[in-house]
């Protein structure tokens, strides 16, 4: 699941002394997020993600997944 490899990345930055505040997603990982999303919450939170792990998401057409803080 994608949702589990975005929490393992922060917590990882933060075990090295960083606090992302928000993340970059492509256009595949905000689609498959969204349908993770659905699938843990019964509805389609819709093109404009809500925070993950309390991370804003900056965009969803990034060329890679990044972090921001």
């Amino acid at each position: 699941m994608l949702l589990k490899k975005i929490l393992s990345l922060k917590e990882s930055c933060e075990r090295d002394g960083q606090h992302p505040l928000g993340i970059r997603l492509t256009p595949e990982q905000a689609r498959e997020v969204r349908w993770e999303l659905h699938q843990l919450y019964g509805f389609d939170p819709g093109p404009e993600l809500m925070p993950l792990y309390g991370m804003e998401v900056l965009a969803t057409d990034a060329d890679t997944m990044t972090l921001a803080e």
